[in-house]
């Protein structure tokens, strides 16, 4: 069995990991619907179609 050190250090890069990805996606997600939401997009005009 490997000490409890080794596993903790093995351990938390993976909890930071997995916690920052979402979190990022999350922040991108919200700054997008607050942007479309308070009309900082731009609407789609005739060229874009």
């Amino acid at each position: 069995m490997i000490s409890e050190q080794i596993f903790y250090l093995f351990l938390f890069p993976w909890i930071i990991f997995i916690a920052t990805i979402p979190g990022s996606v999350m922040t991108f997600l919200f700054a997008g619907l607050a942007a479309q939401l308070l009309n900082y997009l731009p609407d789609k005009t005739e060229a874009d179609e």
